[in-house]
C-alpha cells in the first residue's frame, strides 16, 4: 500500500520567469514557468508529507509529478502541465516533454532532477534532469542500487540536501554528491552496523525482513525514521540523526507508548504524521493528539486534544501550522467502522488548522467539494505552504450483487487537486487530474 501510493510523487524549485504556452490548459493564456533555481538549497521538508505527491516551491508557484510535471501559479492557483508543443495529448512518452515517470523529483542547480520509475527492482537506477520548462533531459548519474544482492528495502522518497543526494537500498543509506560517480557513494548507516543495544537488543529483527525508511533533513542534520522490532516483538519506529560534518549517526527518538501518551490506535507501532523542525519533533497519533518532543532532552508535551475533532484522522505540518483533517473512512456497506479487505468512502468535512502552540487557528469546511457527497471515496492532504493547504478528492462508484461482499466492483471517478486558503477558509478544486483540464 505504501509502494504503490509513492510510484508518483513530485519535487522542485526555482525563480526568475519565462513565458511558455500551456497546451490543452483552458484558460487559454500563458503562465510564466521558473527558469532556474534560486534562494535556499536545503530540502524543503513542509512539501514532503505525503505518500501520494510531493511538491516543490518556487518564488512564484509550485511543481508537482502526477505522470506529467505540473505547475501551479501561486497568485491565481492556475495549474498547467508544463509542456510547449502545440495539440500534444500528454500521452506519447516519446513526444510529450512533460511525461516523467518519477518515484521522486529533485532540485539543484539550474536543472529539476528525478529518479525514474522503475518496472522491475533489479533495474539500474538513474538520476535524470530537464530544464525548469521540461526540456533538455539528460541521465545525470546512476546510483548504487542493489548491489549487495539483499532483501530490497522499502523504496521512500529520495531527498536533496546542500549539494547532496540521500537515498536507501538494501536497506543501507547512502548519499552521494549530485551528478557524482556510483561508487563515491558514502554509507551513512545500515542496520549491520548499529551497535544500540536498547533499541536492537544485540541482533536486529526487522518486521518482514524489510525496512521502511522515512528521509528528512533540518539544518546541519540528516534524520532518519526507520522500523525496528526488538526481542519482545514490539515494532518501534525510531528516529536517527546523522550529524552531516562527520557522519555520525544517534538514535533521537522512539515512537511513544501508552505510558506515555495514553490510549490511540496504533500505540507502540507509528505515528500518524511527524515533521521535525528546531530540535523539535512535532507528530499526531491517529484516533489522538497532536505532541512533541524536544530531541535534545526527550521531554514531550501535548499541543492540542485532537482526539476531541476525530476519530481517526490525518495531518500534515508546516514550520508554521499543524493541519488536521477529521477522516472517518466507512465501508460502502454504510458501516461506521472499516471492514477489512472492503472498500472505503471518506467522511472527512472539514480541516481543522492550529499553530505550533497547539491554538486553533481556523476550521476549513470542505463541504460543496462535490455535489454529492457520497462520490467521494478519498481525501488524501498533500502539503500546507504560507498559507495554502494542498488536497487530493477521490471519486468512487460501487456496485455490488447479493449479499453483503458478493460481486462488489468499484469504479474511480474524478481525481481532483483542490486548494484551501488558510485565511480566507475558501476552497476550491483547482484541476482535474483524470481529465487534464
Amino acid at each position: 500500500m505504501k509502494q504503490a501510493k509513492r510510484l508518483l510523487a513530485a519535487l522542485l524549485a526555482a525563480l526568475l520567469t519565462l513565458s511558455l504556452a500551456a497546451c490543452n490548459n483552458d484558460d487559454g493564456g500563458k503562465v510564466d514557468i521558473p527558469t532556474s533555481q534560486t534562494g535556499s538549497d536545503d530540502f524543503q521538508k513542509n512539501l514532503h508529507q505525503s505518500e501520494v505527491l510531493s511538491f516543490l516551491e518556487t518564488d512564484t508557484g509550485y511543481y508537482f509529478s502526477y505522470g506529467n510535471l505540473y505547475y501551479i501559479v501561486k497568485e491565481d492557483m492556475r495549474t498547467t502541465i508544463v509542456c510547449a508543443k502545440p495539440d500534444c495529448d500528454h500521452k506519447d512518452d516519446n513526444i510529450c516533454n512533460a511525461r516523467l515517470h518519477a518515484n521522486y523529483l529533485l532540485t539543484g542547480g539550474d536543472r529539476i532532477h528525478y529518479i525514474e520509475f522503475m518496472n522491475r527492482s533489479t533495474d539500474p537506477k538513474y538520476v535524470q534532469s530537464v530544464k525548469f520548462d521540461a526540456t533538455q533531459r539528460q541521465t545525470v548519474q546512476e546510483l548504487k542500487y542493489h548491489e549487495m544482492n539483499a532483501s530490497p528495502s522499502s523504496d521512500d522518497f529520495a531527498i536533496y540536501h546542500r549539494g547532496y543526494v540521500y537515498y536507501v537500498s538494501d536497506d543501507i543509506l547512502y548519499r552521494v554528491v549530485l551528478g557524482g560517480e556510483k561508487d563515491d557513494a558514502e554509507v551513512i548507516w545500515s542496520p549491520e552496523k548499529v551497535d544500540d543495544t536498547e533499541i536492537l537488543n544485540g541482533t536486529p529483527i526487522f518486521t518482514g525482513n524489510t525496512l521502511e525508511y522515512t528521509l528528512w533533513a533540518d539544518g546541519d542534520f540528516i534524520y532518519f525514521m526507520v522500523n525496528i522490532q526488538n526481542a519482545e516483538g514490539l515494532t518501534r519506529y525510531s528516529l536517527f540523526a546523522v550529524d552531516t560534518a562527520n557522519l555520525n549517526v544517534s538514535q533521537v527518538w522512539a515512537t511513544p507508548d501508552k505510558g506515555e501518551v495514553g490510549e490511540w490506535e496504533t500505540t507502540g507501532v507509528k505515528v500518524s504524521q511527524w515533521y521535525v523542525m528546531s530540535g523539535y519533533i512535532y507528530f499526531y497519533l491517529s484516533g489522538g493528539d497532536m505532541w512533541r518532543t524536544e530531541l535534545e532532552s526527550g521531554k514531550t508535551e501535548k499541543l492540542a486534544d485532537t482526539h476531541e475533532q476525530t476519530k481517526y484522522g490525518s495531518a500534515i505540518f508546516s514550520d508554521d501550522y499543524m493541519c488536521l483533517l477529521n477522516d472517518k473512512p466507512v465501508s460502502f456497506y454504510g458501516s461506521t467502522e472499516v471492514v477489512p479487505g472492503s472498500m472505503f468512502r471518506s467522511d472527512a468535512d472539514t480541516i481543522f488548522v492550529y499553530a505550533l502552540d497547539g491554538t486553533l487557528t481556523k476550521e476549513i469546511s470542505l463541504k460543496g467539494l462535490y455535489d454529492d457527497p457520497s462520490d467521494m471515496a478519498q481525501i488524501d492532504m498533500i502539503c500546507c505552504s504560507e498559507n495554502n493547504i494542498f488536497f487530493l478528492t477521490t471519486g468512487m462508484t460501487a456496485s455490488a450483487g447479493a449479499g453483503p461482499f458478493a460481486g462488489f466492483t468499484g469504479h474511480k471517478g474524478d481525481i481532483n487537486l483542490c486548494h484551501a486558503n488558510i485565511k480566507t477558509g475558501e476552497v476550491e478544486v483547482i484541476y482535474n487530474l483524470r481529465k487534464g483540464q
